[in-house]
This record gives C-alpha cells, structure tokens and sequence, in this order.
C-alpha cells in the first residue's frame, strides 16, 4: 500500500539558447578601462593645476626636448657636425626658448568642466558711444550755450558799469561849481551790482548835523546821479549809514531811523529827478552796522548813502 501512494518525481533539463550567450562581462572591462583613463587625465589637470612655474617648465622641457643645448659638435677627434643648418631647430647657440603650457587658471581642475565651481564674475560692459566723431549731446550743448550767454551778460555788464561811471564823473567836472563834489562819490562794483556811495568828508557833510535835511550840495549829486541812472531797467536800493556816535536828540529817535530816514530823503530826490518809483525795491537804515572805515568807527566817512543799482541778471539767478 505504501508503494501505491508514492509520487513518482519527474526531473526536466534544458539547454540555454544560444542566442543569449553575448550577456557576458565584457563591457565592464570596457568601461573599467574607460574610468581608469578619465582618473588617469583629471590627476594630470590637478597636477598641471597645482604645479609652479618651475616644475612646469621642467614637465615641458621633458616632453620636447632641444636637439641640443651645446651644439652637435664634439671635442677632439670626435669633432662632428650639427645635424641642419643653424635656424629654429637649431640648438648651437643661446638658452633653450621654454615651452608656454596652456593655463587652465583656476586651483581646482574640476572647474575647467565645470562652471559652479569656477570664480566667474560677469565683466561690466563697456558703453560704446555710437555717436559721431566731434558729435555733442544736448546737456553739452545747453551748457555750453549758458557759458556763453554768461560771458556776453558780463560783459555787457561791465561796459553798463564803465558808462555809468564815467557819465557822473563827467557830468560833475562839466558843472559849474559841482567838480569839488567828486571827493563825496565812491563807486563800489560787487557781485550783485554797481553801489554808488555818496558819503562825508572832514569838515564837509551831505546831510545837516543830527538830521535828514538834505543840504544844497548833496542835491545838485542826487540829481547828477539820478540823470545818469533814470533811463536804466535795473532795480535801485537805497540804504542809509551813520558813525558811531550816538544820537544826540531826546526821545527814542537813534541812529537807525535816522539813517533810514536819510535813505527815504534820497529816494525822494531821486524820484523827482526822473527815476522810476518802481524800480527802487527797497529802502534801508543800518545805522552804524556797517562802517566803511571799520577801524574809525566815528570816522566821517561812516555817514553816507549808498544807491545801488542792481545787476538784472544777478537779481533774478537764486
């Protein structure tokens, strides 16, 4: 009964199809060989990399050789020849010319191949002027043209103040009885206009003592000088000064309202004499804040009126 339920075990052998036999290990030999040769040329990068200047030059000077750095002469009897004629690859004479390697410059020889790791910054661009030769830009232009504007503005300016000038110093030597008057004139030329000063002398004073009253004599230069400003457009300031001296009256009059006083005086010669009341922009008193003669507070020629007729193009420039 034992023998009946038994299993007969059956055992199949096949053979491998031929068609399968290139699954080999050969390609790995391959790619081994391939690995080792890429190690073999990253070692070389890292050593040309690493290397000085010296070591270098020794490495080419391995690789290509002079024929001869002594020449292809021997000594003695042994005496021969140069194999060519002395030229480029001739080596009789001079120091051998040292071979220039390619330098990769960078430390790390992945960097060639690799950009993460390279030091590069973007180099700024030139901007390139594509304009013609001799050409000029519009702010060059405007700037040039404001220069010169300014020259013809000062100069026309400077003729402006010789004429005035010169109109009042003739006017008063043409005078009857008016020349010895020149001495209580000073002109001033400043930045923002020409000042015409009419002040004291010792002994002789354009205002009576303590007062705005105008004497006769100061008058007669009011109105030469009124002649000679009335037919200019450029704004007028009148500004009075006095000495140190303090004011003599009672109350509270000083030296302030009366220096302002005597520039509102003059304002009033002049506006009958045939200047504009519109161009005189402002009316001033400074006292004694302003000396002429700093070191001689007292001193005369402390008192005095200034009219200054303002140079138009200064008066309008911030």
């Amino acid at each position: 009964m034992a023998l009946k339920n038994e299993q007969t075990i059956v055992i199949r052998r096949t053979e491998e199809s031929d068609e399968h036999a290139h699954h080999g290990g050969a390609w790995k030999v391959a790619y081994a060989d391939f690995m080792t040769a890429m190690m073999a040329f990253f070692l070389l990068l890292w050593i040309l990399a690493a290397s000085d200047e010296e070591k270098l030059r020794g490495l080419a000077d391995y690789f290509t050789p002079s024929l001869s750095e002594s020449g292809g002469r021997g000594d003695g009897l042994l005496d021969g020849t140069v194999l060519a004629a002395d030229g480029v690859l001739s080596g009789t004479d001079g120091a051998a010319t040292p071979v220039q390697l390619p330098s990769f410059g960078q430390e790390n020889p992945l960097a060639v191949f690799d950009s993460r790791l390279r030091d590069d910054r973007a180099t700024p661009a030139v901007p390139f002027d594509t304009r013609p030769e001799g050409a000029l830009d519009s702010t060059t232009i405007s700037d040039a043209a404001d220069q010169a504007q300014d020259e013809r503005d000062s100069a026309a300016w400077e003729a402006e103040q010789d004429r005035l000038e010169a109109q009042i110093t003739s006017d008063l030597a043409g005078a009857p009885g008016l020349e010895s008057l020149s001495e209580h004139l000073r002109f001033e030329r400043r930045q923002d206009g020409i000042d015409i000063q009419i002040v004291d002398t010792s002994g002789s004073s354009m205002f009576s003592s303590g007062s705005a009253r105008i004497i006769d004599r100061t008058r007669d230069l009011l109105e030469v000088v009124a002649a000679a400003v009335a037919d200019l457009p450029n704004p007028i300031t009148i500004t009075g000064h006095t000495d140190s001296r303090r004011y003599s009256g009672s109350g509270a009059y000083s030296n302030w309202e009366l220096s302002a006083d005597r520039a509102n005086a003059t304002r009033r010669v002049l506006v009958e004499n045939g200047v504009n009341a519109g161009r005189i922009t402002r009316i001033s008193g400074l006292a004694d804040t302003q000396p002429l003669e700093g070191l001689t507070p007292d001193a005369p020629q402390n008192r005095r009126i200034s009219v200054m007729v303002v140079r138009t193009d200064a008066a309008t420039s911030p």
